[in-house]
């Protein structure tokens, strides 16, 4: 038991001798996995980039702690990150749009097919065309007469009564000033109300594109053709126009892991936190219903995100998906009743954008570096770097900007899993630890042995 003892105290003291509790040592750019090197021209106390794709593809951390900047001594010089653009205030409430269901006439004349729309008063509308055999329903939506300012609409979202059996359906939709001139806006968009056991799954958005105003366009026409029957259209919401996020966000591509007629997962090298996913049909003119799961890591289970439809159809293609910064590293869509082929549908996922900003401490080139296991949050609020006073004449929309160079490799993809010193620490102690267990335990059996000997040889 002795013995064991001295071990415990050679291991305590060896755990408190300088040599093992090293401290970190400054960062160096080789301390990263890749690095790329910066074009900064003239003089100026700030400097800022785009972070370029690579750098949230390749990042081993989804906060950015491994990203960094160095001069050309490799020294770190300090940054902060910054979303790219704000986030855009909440879109306005939907508006009701009054809604009026038409009395619609079948005529055929000299060989052509033709619809005829009696519009409330007696004005009438004439299609033309060999689909407008196809077409059953017609509904006319204006503007509410409390509406008095212009609305543009992104979407209409309709409301029905559910029909007892599952159905699909396509819409095209019009516009006018004065119910005579009409405008085509949407053609062969896809309406549908499925259920299969306990899902559901209901499409009930169209893209409109159109302002509504009393000075330009303030009546929208509906038509619905190959429904299985009518369809009692009760309400129809405009939806405003949501600000722009194409500079909002970064698109990045997604894996295709596997992909059968029906089924397909897709994933990213490191999970992402994505603020929506762009999902679209591999084909024209295809409309896809779909259920849609994620897993936040590899190792984790899937969870189920939402059914929806899937189409590209003319110009338009199906709205994104919103996560709001959830974590994700893979998603598996399968079709509903729906099958693909060897076509499986596109996958971007789209993650906010950030800027970096950099005070040109010491000499140029400057160089942008990302990928270390290891590393440590440096990053500062955007106040430590451009102080409050200067905020002012120093915005984002006025700092100059670095331009990518070259890419290199530095550490490699070594440093992908590197360890800091105080988990390297963490993990010697642990094998330390059971070190002196297992030999604690073997100098146990021993002298268990020895006392079993002496009492089997004692007469």
């Amino acid at each position: 038991m002795k013995g064991i003892a001295k071990i415990i105290a050679m291991a305590a003291l060896w755990m408190a001798l300088p040599g093992f509790a090293e401290d970190a040592a400054p960062d160096v750019p080789q301390d990263y996995a890749w690095g790329m090197h910066l074009k900064s021209e003239g003089a100026s106390p700030f400097w800022q980039i785009a972070l370029p794709t690579q750098v949230y593809e390749q990042s081993v951390w989804p906060d950015f702690r491994d990203v960094r900047v160095f001069n050309s001594k490799g020294e770190a010089v300090p940054f902060a990150l910054t979303l790219h653009q704000q986030r855009p205030k909440p879109a306005p409430e939907p508006v009701a749009l009054n809604v009026f269901p038409l009395d619609i006439k079948h005529v055929k004349y000299e060989g052509q097919n033709s619809l005829t729309v009696k519009m409330p008063g007696g004005a009438e509308v004439h299609l033309d065309g060999d689909d407008t055999s196809r077409i059953s329903q017609s509904f006319l939506m204006t503007l509410p007469d409390e509406q008095k300012s212009s609305l543009a609409v992104a979407q209409l979202r309709l409301g029905w009564v559910k029909l007892a059996q599952n159905w699909q359906a396509k819409v095209d939709l019009y516009s006018s000033a004065d119910l005579k001139k009409w405008q085509l806006l949407v053609e062969d968009a896809p309406l549908m109300d499925l259920t299969s056991g306990s899902s559901q799954l209901r499409h009930d958005t169209l893209q409109a594109g159109v302002t509504l105003s009393d000075e330009g366009p303030r009546y929208l026409l509906m038509t619905v053709f190959d429904a299985p029957e009518n369809i009692n259209v009760q309400s129809v919401e405009a939806i405003a126009s949501a600000a722009d996020l194409s500079n909002a966000n970064i698109y990045l591509s997604a894996h295709k892991e596997s992909a059968e007629a029906s089924v397909a997962i897709y994933s990213w090298v490191n999970p992402q936190p994505l603020t929506a996913l762009a999902i679209n049909p591999g084909k024209e003119n295809e409309v896809l219903p779909v259920e849609i799961d994620y897993r936040r890591r590899a190792d984790d289970l899937w969870l189920p995100l939402q059914k929806t439809v899937l189409y590209r159809v003319s110009e338009m293609q199906s709205e994104p998906v919103t996560l709001n910064g959830e974590m994700v590293q893979a998603i598996r869509i399968k079709g509903i009743n729906a099958s693909w082929g060897d076509t499986p549908p596109e996958v971007q996922g789209l993650r906010a954008s950030q800027a970096l900003v950099f005070i040109p401490q010491g000499t140029g080139p400057f160089m942008l570096t990302w990928g270390n296991k290891a590393a440590k949050p440096q990053a500062m609020a955007l106040d430590m770097v451009i102080p409050e006073k200067l905020r002012g004449q120093y915005t984002l929309d006025s700092l100059p900007v670095a331009t990518e160079a070259d890419t290199v490799t530095l550490g490699g993809e070594a440093r992908l899993t590197a360890v800091d010193p105080a988990e390297r620490r963490s993990q010697w102690m642990t094998m330390l630890i059971w070190g002196v267990l297992v030999i604690g335990v073997l100098g146990l059996l021993g002298v268990a042995y020895r006392l079993w000997r002496e009492v089997k040889n004692k007469p």
